[in-house]
């Protein structure tokens, strides 16, 4: 059984540590001098849903966080994991989650990911508590532009000084965009689905493998069954660990996020070094079970 290219890498982290963990680009921010950091396992885990765009009306848009994330939760919890798990919602209708912003269909990424951040902050960041991320389609975009604003703007009062996030999972992401938002747009002008066209202005000033303090590792997931999300958007940002799953496995775009907790069993591409190579894994993990990877210093 080949085993997960995290832990086929492990004798190679040694090296590569300081140039794609521990190394953080000049642009990014400095390390705040927290408290340590605790293990991966007890740390905090945000889950943040994707778009919901089938209304007429902006401000009817509604997610269920807690069916939404109810697999992924189990995949940690099954997994010993004893950190908080908070599902954070946006819009204004969202229910069962953790906590929420009252938004709309029309309120920008970038506000989204401003609101993220301070909820991270507030809760985790002042503490000196690193958090893990997982985004559903949109949800990616907004832990993107989250550690983004803080890089541009953590200066500003509106935006947060610091913000630690250790490890950000994306699952179908549209990073340089999808067809669809250029379809949305058209018919129903909302300015997320704006946002998300390819080349939008937001796109453009997300910035690519953003950095929170200490460092962020990047995992992005993409299916080649995805009938929203291309697995080259899926893929698009620069990022150190990229997976591509492949065809025939039934990972279509609402449930990329709930399959796969087994370690084995499963075909996908995939690279773990901002994809100068790429390898095929005919026996792996499946998307559960590569974000319980992901998130896991142990297995970082």
């Amino acid at each position: 059984m080949p085993p997960s290219p995290r832990k086929a890498v492990a004798s190679a982290i040694a090296m590569l540590a300081a140039a794609g963990i521990l190394s953080v680009p000049a642009s990014a921010q400095a390390a705040s001098p927290a408290t340590a950091a605790p293990t991966a396992a007890a740390g905090a885990v945000y889950f943040v849903h994707g778009i919901d765009w089938n209304h007429s009306s902006a401000g009817d848009a509604q997610i269920n966080c807690e069916s939404a994330w109810k697999a992924a939760k189990a995949a940690l919890t099954g997994r010993g994991w004893t950190g908080s798990l908070v599902t954070w919602g946006f819009y204004a209708k969202d229910t069962r989650c953790t906590r929420k912003f009252n938004g709309t269909l029309n309120t920008r990424i970038q506000e989204l990911g401003r609101k993220l951040a301070w909820d991270i902050h507030d809760n985790h960041t002042k503490q000196g508590e690193p958090v893990d991320v997982v985004g559903h389609s949109m949800g990616g975009l907004i832990v993107r532009a989250a550690i983004e604003g803080v890089r541009r703007y953590g200066q500003n009062a509106d935006w947060p000084d610091s913000l630690q996030i250790r490890d950000v999972v994306t699952f179908s992401a549209p990073h340089t965009g999808t067809g669809w938002a250029t379809t949305c747009t058209a018919l129903r002008g909302w300015k997320q689905c704006s946002d998300m066209r390819p080349g939008s202005g937001f796109l453009s000033w997300a910035g690519q493998n953003p950095q929170a303090a200490g460092g962020t590792d990047w995992t992005l997931i993409g299916a080649s069954d995805d009938d929203m999300i291309t697995s080259g958007s899926a893929t698009g940002m620069r990022a150190k660990h990229k997976w591509i799953y492949a065809s025939g496995q039934g990972l279509e775009h609402s449930t990329v996020k709930n399959k796969g907790a087994e370690s084995t069993g499963w075909k996908a591409r995939y690279t773990d070094d901002y994809a100068t190579t790429w390898l095929n894994q005919t026996n792996g993990a499946g998307p559960l079970g590569l974000m319980h990877d992901a998130l896991s210093s142990t297995a970082r």
